[in-house]
């Protein structure tokens, strides 16, 4: 019998693979990853240059890509960065944020053991300096203070500290939708809010949105992370199974499913293509409504995501194989054969 089944698995592994399906980066921007593996080979002046994008969307994204590229390179990065360049301080604090938050893992506290916590926090304190001397002489940016963010969310600084660094984000870009996707995460239960602060927060950023904006993307994003809490603290999910009758449960409720409908057809009626990341929120939207029964809406936002399941995605969450998840919704919207979006 096992045997049979490592034989299924191997025949739907081939299939995943024949479809395009894989897991990464899904972005879209041909400058960055023309130059990303300079980068990644150590080369901090080609990421200097990179950062100098007029662009805020990609200027955001250049920043967290590249801060993830150096990781290897922090100590060399550091030792560049001196104390007059802002772009050098920035990405050298938010590479130390990245680094830290690598050491301890993204689950819950009770996951993360003593010694993690402590190699945690060695080496996130020292990401405060550049930061705050990185907003200081780019007083406009308000990338440091994203950054910021997540220091303090690391270095247990409390709400009010949260608070006043997210206002301090707002004056410099009241819709920076990096920063919102992290105010989003400070919110949730799971660190410092609650349900009812984290879906305030996503409904009127989805109320406020125009079409086609990235930040009407946070409500899916808001449900994923309740549905986690579900089935983190049910007693009665024993196997993949019940946490697909779970999702699909939640994602078909009536009130639920009207809000997300309302902004998924949002999203769809503006121009998306611009957006570098649209993708992810393609799939954000995407898997719910496949997991809900609307293959419609299911149909018309996976047509824009691609095939590459991004890190995080619900499909990840809720399926051992989360590329089968993907290629049975794609199968069901019937566009296994179109050219992926």
């Amino acid at each position: 019998m096992k045997l049979l089944e490592k034989s299924v698995d191997k025949i739907q592994e081939r299939r995943v693979r024949k479809a395009g399906i894989a897991f990464g980066d899904i972005w879209r921007d041909p400058d960055l990853a023309a130059g990303l593996p300079a980068v990644r080979a150590g080369d901090i002046a080609a990421a200097r240059e990179l950062l100098t994008v007029a662009d805020p969307r990609r200027a955001d994204l250049r920043l967290h890509v590249l801060s993830d590229a150096c990781v290897p390179h922090l100590p060399a990065l550091e030792e560049r960065y001196g104390d007059d360049d802002p772009l050098l301080l920035l990405l050298g604090g938010t590479t130390r944020v990245k680094t830290a938050w690598e050491a301890r893992g993204g689950g819950w506290a009770s996951g993360v053991g003593k010694e993690r916590f402590r190699r945690f926090f060695g080496l996130l304190e020292p990401a405060a300096r550049p930061l705050a001397r990185a907003a200081e002489l780019a007083p406009e940016d308000p990338r440091p203070w994203n950054s910021l963010q997540w220091y303090g969310l690391g270095m247990q600084l409390g709400r009010e500290a949260l608070d006043r660094i997210w206002l301090e984000l707002c004056a410099r870009d009241s819709w920076h939708h990096g920063g919102r996707s992290s105010r989003l995460q400070v919110l949730c239960h799971k660190w410092q809010g609650s349900h009812e602060e984290m879906f305030a927060f996503a409904r009127e950023n989805a109320a406020r949105s125009a079409p086609g904006d990235a930040c009407l993307g946070l409500l899916p994003e808001a449900h994923k992370e309740h549905l986690m809490i579900l089935i983190r603290d049910s007693g009665e999910i024993e196997t993949y199974g019940d946490v697909k009758e779970l999702v699909r449960g939640y994602f078909a409720d009536p009130g639920i499913h009207g809000e997300l409908a309302d902004a998924a057809d949002r999203w769809l009626s503006g121009d998306t293509a611009s957006d570098p990341e649209s993708a992810g929120v393609a799939h954000a939207f995407g898997a719910a409504f496949h997991h809900g029964g609307d293959l419609d809406r299911a149909t018309r936002v996976l047509a824009r995501a691609g095939r590459t399941i991004p890190p995080g995605a619900l499909w990840e969450h809720v399926s051992p194989s989360p590329g089968s998840d993907l290629l049975a919704a794609l199968g069901r919207c019937g566009l296994l054969h179109r050219p992926s979006g």
